[in-house]
């Protein structure tokens, strides 16, 4: 019996770097959506720097946000493209 380990190997490499990009992809859309939270102004009144009123948040990390849930549910809805046969 011949083991390809090359194969699993890639398998194992590919699933790793798919699994990085689609949890960093989430992360940093949460953190753009919560950009101009009012968690952030009482943070820094915590940590001793002026307490600033939240203002609201800016359109650009509002778009980047919903651009990074994008690129994760595609990364996800693919991943499940190839794994149900059905699909193809």
């Amino acid at each position: 019996m011949d083991i390809n380990w090359g194969a699993i190997a890639l398998v194992f490499v590919i699933g790793l770097a798919a699994t990085v990009v689609v949890v960093a992809a989430y992360s940093f859309g949460i953190r753009l959506l919560a950009t101009g939270s009012p968690d952030e102004g009482a943070a820094r009144q915590l940590e001793g720097g002026p307490h600033l009123q939240s203002s609201a948040r800016p359109g650009g990390a509002t778009a980047l946000g919903y651009l990074c849930f994008t690129i994760a549910g595609a990364a996800v809805l693919y991943g499940l493209y190839l794994i149900v046969p059905q699909f193809h």
